[in-house]
C-alpha cells in the first residue's frame, strides 16, 4: 500500500502571512483613495467675498478663522482666530486670492522659486489645494492665474497660457476636470450666489451675468461699469464713463446712484461702510463712507491698495510696500495701527 504523502507544516504561516500582506495592502490603497477624495461642498459655498478676491483675496475667514498671507513673512499662509489670537504658519509659501470650502483652502502660489515649504509642496506658480491646517497640498493646475473664486465644487479662475492668452476656465475642487469657459477676458471675482457678475470687456463695458449652474453667458444692463459687487438689491461698482467714481445700481428700481464724485483705484464693503482709495495727485487717501454714500472719513493719507476685510477689521496695504500691513476696526470708530500680531509671528518662525 502506498503511503501517504505529508503536507508541509511550513505551508500554513507562510499562507497566512500572505493573505495578511495582500488584505493590508488593499486597505492602504482604500485609505489613500478615500482620503484623496474631496466631499462635495455645500450648495451656496462661496470661498471668499468678491470685495476680497478683487484686492488680491489676501483675506479669507471661515467658520471663526481667517487664513490670511501675512506680509512680514514673504506673504506665507497663516492663521489665526477673529480677535488675531492662535496665530499660525501654515505654508511657506506666497499667497495669493485665498478660498474656502469645506475642510479646504484654494488659493494660488505666486512665488515661482523653487524651495520647499514644509516638506510638502515645492514653490511654484500655479492653483494649490490643501488641508486647512496646512497639510495635504495638491496642485490643480501649473496655469498662472490673475483671480480665482471658489463656487461650490469648481474654482473659476482668469487663466493665461500661450495659445489662448487670457482666458476664464473653470476646474473641478478635486482636479479631475477642467474646462475653459469663455475666449473673453473675465474677471469672476464678483460672485453672488450661483451667478458671476462682469464686465463685459469686448465690445463695450456693459454689465455682464455667467450662471455658473451651465455657464450660460447673458447680458444684464447696458451700464459701463469696473469691479461690479452685489450685495442685496444694490450692485456697487465704479463707474467707468465719469472717471472712476463709485456708484451704486438698484436691481429693484433700476436706477443709478451716486456715492462718491472722488475718483477711486479700488473698493471693499461690508454691510455698513464703503472703504475705498481715492486717487488724487496732491492728496490720496483711504477713505470709508457709509453704505449709501453719506458720512464720508478719511482713514490714512496716502496711496494704499488690497483692502482686504473680515468681520472684525480692515487691513491693508501701502501702494510702495509689499511688506507692510495696516488695520483698522471694521465697524465703529478708526483706529489706523500696524498688523503687530502678524509681524510678531514672522519674527517667531
Amino acid at each position: 500500500m502506498a503511503s501517504k504523502k505529508k503536507k508541509n507544516p511550513n505551508y500554513l504561516p507562510f499562507i497566512i502571512v500572505t493573505v495578511l500582506i495582500v488584505i493590508t495592502a488593499i486597505s492602504v490603497s482604500v485609505i489613500s483613495k478615500l482620503s484623496n477624495k474631496v466631499p462635495k461642498n455645500p450648495a451656496g459655498t462661496v470661498g471668499n467675498t468678491a470685495g476680497n478676491i478683487y484686492n488680491m483675496g489676501l483675506f479669507c475667514e471661515d467658520d471663526g478663522k481667517v487664513y490670511f498671507a501675512n506680509s512680514y513673512d514673504q506673504g506665507s499662509l497663516y492663521v489665526m482666530n477673529e480677535d488675531e489670537s492662535e496665530m499660525k504658519k501654515l505654508l511657506s509659501a506666497k499667497v495669493e486670492f485665498i478660498n474656502a470650502g469645506g475642510n479646504y483652502l484654494y488659493y494660488y502660489m505666486a512665488d515661482s522659486t523653487t524651495s520647499t515649504g514644509l516638506g510638502f509642496l515645492r514653490r511654484v506658480m500655479g492653483i494649490y489645494r490643501c488641508k486647512k491646517n496646512g497639510k495635504g497640498g495638491n496642485t490643480l493646475s501649473r496655469d498662472p492665474s490673475l483671480e480665482m473664486i471658489l463656487i461650490n465644487n469648481d474654482i473659476y479662475y482668469m487663466d493665461y497660457n500661450k495659445v489662448k492668452g487670457v482666458h476664464l476656465s473653470k476646474i473641478s475642487t478635486d482636479g479631475k476636470n477642467v474646462s475653459d469657459i469663455s475666449d473673453s477676458i473675465i474677471n469672476p471675482s464678483g460672485v453672488y450666489g450661483d451667478v458671476i457678475y462682469f464686465t463685459n470687456t469686448e465690445n463695450n463695458h456693459f454689465l455682464m451675468v455667467l450662471d455658473t449652474v451651465n455657464d450660460s453667458i447673458s447680458e444684464y444692463v447696458r451700464i459701463n461699469m469696473w469691479n461690479p459687487i452685489r450685495v442685496g438689491n444694490y450692485i456697487y461698482y465704479m463707474d467707468i464713463d465719469n472717471d472712476y467714481r463709485l456708484c451704486r445700481y438698484s436691481v429693484k428700481d433700476e436706477d443709478v446712484q451716486v456715492l462718491t464724485n472722488d475718483r477711486i483705484d479700488c473698493f471693499n464693503l461690508n454691510t455698513d461702510y464703503i472703504y475705498y482709495q481715492k486717487n488724487d495727485m496732491e492728496e490720496p487717501c483711504l477713505k470709508r463712507m457709509a453704505i449709501d454714500g453719506s458720512s464720508e472719513e478719511i482713514i490714512m493719507g496716502g496711496n494704499f491698495t488690497a483692502i482686504n476685510l473680515t468681520d472684525r477689521y480692515v487691513y491693508f496695504k501701502p501702494f510702495s510696500d509689499e511688506t507692510v500691513t495696516y488695520k483698522t476696526p471694521a465697524f465703529g470708530s478708526i483706529n489706523v495701527t500696524e498688523f503687530d500680531a502678524a509681524k510678531e509671528a514672522a519674527l517667531n518662525n
